[in-house]
């Protein structure tokens, strides 16, 4: 099969024909339709992001398609279904600690999920695990380069579970007018939220959240001021109080605004890290203490997500014409893909790769 290569830490990708892979026992083929390319690949790529890659590697994290093969072990997934591919993989032998690796994006070196997983969906076939496998519903329709939304909005999704939100609280998203923090506004909306608060510097960008969403999401300009931006916080809560904060921003992103962030989060809320930063910030002790604020970290989502995620946009709780088709490419023009999504980086638009060169 015809797959794209990553064969050492640098931007370009190499066109190759490699073997295709077999169905095992616990594990799926599917011919891949469509998958994302996040704007952040090549940094991961050149090792500027500093993600364990174990080549050589196919990258690609996740994506739709058509279950070609299945495993003898298989119950319930069948040939010829269109499915969502999960590309977060956690291993089955430890159900305290297990691993997990992304598929073509984080696969550390010596693993054994590594060995057998790695290899991701940019290439005309990928082997799955059967668990992470969701059949999406006829009645969704077929649109496969739409449906590679899914894992923008499974990722703040994961935070919000984890976080423990309820239908009728206030919620602060910090990078809600980014990549996966516009997810994460649509979903917290569908979810029931009271309010959804989003700090931005950008008038442009408010009016564009105020016209997807409506009144219930209230954006915030922020000064830089921490006292400042805390009392902005707080006033845009309104009567109710700030529930809880959840830390979408960009990993180059300052993290002076999780301080304010603390500061205006209500007495037993709960604050979510999912911003994969490097950096480290001072934290106000006492205030924490005091308040019994929560403050957690958060590793994608639990299995179930996927599910319950498609059940949402079956109902059509969730929104997904804010995201916008920026771009496809075909499998041969991967490279001209990886920079375009580069390049036109930001929310309310992703770029696609059809490594099958589907008709749209």
């Amino acid at each position: 099969m015809k797959a794209a290569v990553l064969t050492e830490r640098k931007a370009e990708l190499e066109i190759q024909q490699v073997v295709s892979p077999l169905a095992a026992p616990g594990s799926v083929v599917v011919k891949v339709l469509a998958t994302r390319i996040v704007h952040y690949f090549e940094e991961i790529f050149t090792a500027v992001r500093p993600y364990p890659l174990q080549l050589p590697l196919i990258p690609g994290c996740g994506g739709v398609g058509i279950i070609e093969e299945v495993g003898p072990d298989c119950t319930n997934l069948q040939i010829g279904d269109f499915v969502y591919c999960d590309g977060t993989i956690t291993a089955r032998d430890d159900p305290n600690s297990p691993q997990q690796i992304l598929q073509g994006l984080h696969c550390p070196d010596g693993s054994g999920l590594s060995e057998t997983y790695r290899h991701g969906t940019f290439a005309e076939k990928a082997l799955f695990p059967q668990e992470n496998l969701t059949v999406i519903p006829e009645s969704l329709g077929r649109d496969a380069v739409k449906f590679t939304c899914i894992n923008l909005l499974l990722v703040p999704y994961g935070g919000l579970l984890s976080g423990n939100f309820q239908a009728g609280e206030t919620i602060m998203i910090l990078g809600g007018t980014g990549y996966f923090g516009l997810g994460g506004v649509a979903v917290a909306v569908a979810m029931g939220a009271r309010k959804v608060i989003v700090p931005t510097r950008s008038a442009e960008k408010m009016k564009m959240l105020q016209d997807y969403f409506g009144d219930r999401v209230v954006p915030v300009m922020t000064s830089g001021d921490e006292v400042k931006d805390a009392a902005a916080f707080k006033a845009a809560a309104g009567e109710g109080a700030i529930d809880h904060v959840l830390d979408l921003l960009d990993p180059k992103a300052s993290l002076s605004i999780l301080r304010s962030s603390l500061s205006a989060l209500r007495p037993n809320g709960t604050m979510i890290l999912m911003s994969g930063s490097q950096g480290n910030i001072e934290l106000p002790y006492y205030p924490i203490m005091l308040n019994n604020i929560n403050i957690k970290g958060c590793f994608m989502y639990p299995r179930t997500a996927v599910k319950k995620l498609i059940g949402m946009l079956d109902a059509g709780l969730i929104r997904t014409d804010f995201i916008k088709i920026d771009a496809t490419f075909t499998l041969d023009r991967v490279n001209d893909a990886v920079k375009h999504a580069k390049q036109n980086s930001g929310a309310f638009k992703t770029t696609v790769l059809t490594p099958n060169d589907i008709a749209n």
